[in-house]
């Protein structure tokens, strides 16, 4: 039996790799999110001149924001890739081997 490669459209290949690397990155805009809260608690905390009450409570707020948001760039990317398309002749060959 010879076995056939999916013909890859090369537009939907670079497409897909750049949702798959948006998906790992949404990681990357968790951590921007958590330090951010944390860089701004400071500020607020030097404002007031108090010490910590709104570092602790910016960052225990940002931490299910971040992941939340995490989650959604996600599933949203690997949502939109596509799977590649098998030439019409093997899917012909397919259901033909299926029906005997």
């Amino acid at each position: 039996m010879e076995k056939h490669k999916p013909e890859n459209n090369p537009n939907q290949r670079i497409a897909n790799i750049t949702l798959t690397v948006l998906a790992a990155q949404s990681g990357c805009l968790s951590l921007v999110l958590v330090f951010g809260a944390l860089l701004l608690g400071l500020w607020l905390d030097a404002q007031t001149g108090q010490r910590g009450p709104f570092t602790v409570g910016l960052l225990l707020l940002s931490i299910p924001i971040s992941l939340f948001v995490m989650v959604r760039v996600a599933l949203s990317a690997v949502k939109q890739i596509q799977p590649p398309r098998k030439p019409l002749s093997t899917r012909r060959r397919d259901t033909d081997e299926e029906e005997v």
